[in-house]
This record gives structure tokens, sequence and C-alpha cells, in this order.
């Protein structure tokens, strides 16, 4: 499949939807069982250290890709010729390459005032091990941009689920050979040098020499796209924890833990929702490219009404469950009362789940700097709700804040949708 189709069949959509949930599921199991056999094989310091490591490794591997794979994304999914794909692909890869090369140093030598800070050799000895490993992240970012725009959707789904099969794959290996616990973030290098060798294979197709003209247009715009949209990154990041962050300064430890656990449930399962946003994304931005608003306003009300019945149904069997079973695992009553958070924060995300698949629009139409914006509006709404609410109300104003966050997104992006790229949706 050189090039991307113009959508596919609902029954070939509905598949890569279901290969993409598969493996959002494998993810999120193997995730945890890493965090668990780390501290079950080498003790709580050992998954403190993997944990500041692998906190630090997130930072550094989101500016290795410093937007470059939106932009991929985007153009690639965007263009109808062969030849200009490749050249695109190509010239992402370079700038990749040497950004990934650059920030991986970076993380290098900032190892070892990055120890001394937290107290720690261990956490500046796994650094290091970690280093190439963004490198490889940043890189294999753009080879999945590239799949996710060609709609290679079952590559994507492996790929992505593979990376968590490789790292506990290493970490078992690392146990069964006794590595030091300070080299257990190697681990990350491990998977992500698996899965961007890996993904070349279906990518191979997409790669080619290109002319120098043609390759200083493409690093021009790439690094362009990429820089206006790198931050919408970081902002979504940040979103999804400054509740945490806010209520932790006004209110203790144990509420923040017990708020911690409703939200990170919450989140796991908003990701179900990121994943149609994934599936839809090249359709999204071929449309806005064509011209064709008609039609694509058709398929965002038609996937948005149906997104909203399945959420609906979804909230309410995750609420009902959430307060039946957690208090059936836990003695603590903080924990069994964290449902009225869970139920709060699931609210809002069902409230705004039509349009979460389309919340990149802005980015797909090829505004990434007023996707940018968009993001910043939804991070200070969140902010400034759970700060005046919080103070009234303590933990569960922190949820009400969270899900008006949620609403307030909706509106925003309707909005500048609107007067942006003159699109009712």
């Amino acid at each position: 499949m050189d090039s991307p189709s113009a959508g596919g069949s609902r029954a070939e959509l509905a598949r890569d939807v279901w290969w993409n949930v598969a493996s959002l599921a494998v993810a999120g199991v193997l995730g945890i069982l890493v965090n668990y056999l780390i501290g079950v094989a080498y003790g709580t310091d050992a998954l403190g250290v993997f944990n500041q490591v692998f906190a630090v490794y997130l930072l550094f591997s989101q500016l290795a890709a410093l937007g470059v794979h939106y932009s991929v994304l985007k153009h690639a999914a965007a263009s109808g010729d062969a030849a200009e794909r490749r050249a695109i692909v190509t010239s992402g890869l370079l700038v990749g390459l040497v950004l990934g090369a650059g920030f991986a140093l970076v993380m290098w030598f900032v190892a070892a005032p990055v120890g001394e800070l937290v107290e720690s050799r261990d956490v500046e000895t796994g650094l290091r091990w970690a280093a190439p490993g963004v490198l490889l992240f940043g890189l294999s970012k753009i080879t999945l941009a590239c799949l996710n725009a060609l709609q290679r959707m079952r590559w994507y789904a492996v790929l992505f689920g593979g990376r968590f099969v490789v790292m506990a794959a290493a970490l078992v290996a690392c146990v069964a050979i006794d590595v030091e616990a300070s080299a257990l973030p190697a681990i990350l290098t491990i998977s992500e040098a698996v899965i961007f060798f890996l993904s070349l294979i279906p990518v191979a197709g997409q790669l080619a020499p290109i002319g120098g003209a043609i390759l200083r247009r493409w690093i021009g715009e790439h690094l362009r796209f990429g820089v206006k949209g790198f931050m919408s990154g970081m902002l979504s990041e940040l979103n999804t924890r400054v509740d945490v962050l806010i209520l932790g300064y006004f209110t203790t430890d144990a509420i923040v833990g017990a708020y911690s656990f409703a939200a990170i449930l919450a989140e796991g399962l908003y990701q179900l929702l990121v994943v149609l946003r994934t599936n839809f994304a090249p359709m999204v931005i071929r449309l806005l490219a064509t011209g064709e608003h008609g039609e694509l306003r058709a398929m965002v009300r038609r996937v948005r009404d149906r997104t909203y019945l399945g959420s609906i149904v979804a909230g309410a069997v995750a609420i009902g469950g959430y307060a039946l079973l957690v208090p059936l695992v836990t003695e603590d009553p903080a924990l069994a009362e964290s449902w009225k958070y869970f139920a709060v924060l699931i609210a809002g995300m069902v409230a705004s789940a039509g349009y979460a698949p389309f919340l990149p629009m802005l980015l797909y139409g090829g505004l990434p700097g007023w996707h940018t914006w968009l993001m910043l509006g939804i991070v200070v709404v969140n902010a400034a709700a759970n700060v005046a609410l919080i103070a009234a109300m303590g933990a569960i104003g922190s949820a009400i804040g969270t899900a008006i966050a949620f609403l307030a997104g909706v509106v925003l992006l309707r909005v500048l949708v609107a007067t942006r790229l003159r699109l009712k949706i």
C-alpha cells in the first residue's frame, strides 16, 4: 500500500480501531507489569530511580521530536503524489536524526547535574543508559506518523504495543542475568531500537534520495510546522497533570493520592478516544486539503453522534464498576470515596467525547500555531477552575474544574475551527 486511500470501508475502519484498542490494552497492562516487576525484583528504590529517569527521558524525547512528526503526518496524509510523500518522509527522518542526536547528547551531559540535584548516582547512570533511546524515540515517532498518514493502522498498532512488549521482555532478561538496578533504564533504549528498525520495514517504500532544493524546502517546512505545533504536545501533557499539581498545593498527600488514583484510571479510558483520533486523522487531513468541507462536516457529525452514544454507555459502566469494585479491594476510606472524583471526571470526558477525535483539527488544517493556542486555552481554563474550586470544595472541586476544562475545549475548538478554517462542526 504505497498511497493513502480515500478512507476505506467502515468495516476496515472498525477493524483498524479494534487493532489499536487492543494495542492500547497491551501497552497499559505491560506498563503496569514493568513497574511491578522492577519493584518486586529490585525494590522500591530502584523503581523510584527508574521513574525519575523515565520522567526526564519523556521530556527529552518530546524535545527530540520537536513536532516534526506532526508535520510528517499532516503533509504525507494530504499529499496525493508518491514522489512528494517520499520527500516528506525522508526529509522528516533526516531532521529527526539531527534533532534526536543533539538532544540525546544533551541528556547524556546533563545526567551528572541531574543526578546531583536529586542526590542519586543511580539516576545519573540510568540517564546515560537511556540517552540513546531519545534519538530512537524521535525517529520512531516520525515513522509511526508516516504509517498513520498512510492508514497502515495494523502496523501502527503492532509497533505501538510492541514497544511495551519489547520493554517487558528486556526487563525479564535484565532480571535473569542480574543487571545492576542503575542500568535498568537501558530497556528504554532497547525497546526504541527494536521498534524503530522494525518500523522501517513498512516505511521503506516511502524513503528515497532527495535533490538539494527539495530537501531544503521540506526541512524548512518541517521545522516551521514542528516548532509551531511542538508546544501543543507539551501543553497536552501538562493538562493531564495540572489538576494533581494544584491539588497537591492546597491539600494533603492522602487526598492527592486518592484523587490521582481516580484520575489515572479516567485518563486510561480517555485513551480510547485518542485511538479514534489517530484512526480518523488521515481522513480529516485529506478532506481539509481537498476542500471537501461538506463531506467532512457529515463525517464529523456521524462520528460525533456515535461517539457520544458509545461514551455514555461506557462511562456509566465505568462509574458503576469503579463504585462497586474499588471498596472491595481496599480498606482505605479515601480510596473508597474516590469514586466521586472518578464520576465527575468521566462525566466531563463524556460531555466532550464527540469532539475528542477532532481536537487537533487546526493542526490537521495546517495551523499548528493556532492548535497550540487552543491547548493553552484549555490548560488556562483547567488551572483557573482548579484554583477557584479547590479552595471552596477540595478535591471534588478539582474534578469539577477539570470537567469544565473538557467542555471549554469543545467550545474553543468549535470557535477556532469556524473562524480559522471557515468550517462549522
